[in-house]
């Protein structure tokens, strides 16, 4: 079983690292939170559909339908959301390494719940060195952020880190082990789809689509492949893997959305960049790392 859970964590590092690029293509075509209503909720009915199909659909009761709900606001109309919208004014490779701060973010989450360990020296390690790497990543430019629409997407891209995370949290204590994971992904993607909707209508500047074949192509490679797919991969994967072990994907995302964004999009990181993902992903190694040992604290005695 968890070997399925590692292989569709491999999926998804792999989906949710090209799917950078595939925003950047398609946010030309459509409006940000209109992407997000219509690629979000497609690929929420879908599986609801199939669901169905598979005979795994019921209504459950309204507490947890709730729960799902709220979930789906925050992973997708706010994760997903914002780093649609901060996309438009900062390159794909940037927002995937501010996503690569995940794990600190829910590992903080954890803490804050109350429902989680007093971090070890590694995990506040780890913690520091994050953010310390987000320092470096924007030493190099902060010329940039004399430019007010760069550093509101900058700031997009660290709100959709925030409550992706919150999501990931909400979701590894809410979903019901008895419960398939593609019902919850489909009830949380269909809920963050239809917010997405709302935030369309409040917040986008206008809702003309230009339909271009890779708009279009970007749009179904994000519905079937990066929603459909790869949010139940996920859902699957938190349901038997622990939360901050889930978020390893963060990994790897930077990487592959570094090298698709160079090979299609012409994106290229500045050295000091670079070197703060080396920072920030070592962070995010030994925070991991800490999590890790002090699950064994309990039979192996507190972690030094």
């Amino acid at each position: 079983m968890h070997t399925r859970a590692y292989l569709s964590l491999a999926a998804i590092c792999l989906i949710w690292g090209t799917t950078y690029t595939a925003i950047k293509f398609a946010i030309r075509d459509f409006p940000p939170y209109l992407l997000v209503f219509m690629r979000q909720t497609a690929a929420g009915l879908i599986l609801l559909g199939v669901a169905l199909a598979l005979g795994k659909f019921y209504l459950p009761n309204r507490k947890y339908l709730v729960r799902q709900c709220f979930t789906g606001l925050c992973t997708i109309t706010g994760g997903n959301g914002f780093i649609t919208w901060g996309m438009q004014h900062v390159p794909s490779g940037l927002a995937s390494i501010i996503g690569s701060l995940t794990p600190i973010v829910v590992l903080l989450i954890n803490l804050f719940w109350g429902q989680a360990e007093r971090p070890n020296r590694r995990m506040l390690s780890g913690i520091l060195l994050g953010f310390i790497g987000v320092v470096v990543i924007f030493s190099d430019g902060w010329q940039n952020f004399f430019q007010p629409d760069y550093v509101l997407g900058v700031l997009g891209c660290f709100g959709s880190c925030l409550t992706w995370s919150l999501g990931t949290v909400m979701a590894k204590r809410w979903n019901a082990p008895g419960v398939s994971p593609i019902l919850n992904a489909g009830l949380q993607i269909t809920a963050g789809g239809l917010g997405g909707g709302l935030l369309s209508l409040l917040f986008d500047r206008s809702h003309v689509i230009h339909h271009t074949f890779e708009g279009w192509a970007a749009l179904l490679y994000l519905v079937v492949f990066g929603s459909a797919l790869a949010f139940t991969l996920y859902m699957y994967a938190l349901k038997h893997l622990s939360a901050t072990v889930s978020s390893l994907y963060t990994y790897i995302n930077p990487i592959v959305a570094i090298v698709f964004g160079w090979l299609w999009l012409n994106e290229h990181l500045t050295a000091w960049e670079l070197a703060g993902m080396g920072v920030t992903l070592a962070g995010v190694w030994l925070v991991n790392q800490g999590a890790r040992l002090q699950t064994q604290a309990a039979l192996k005695g507190p972690v030094r």
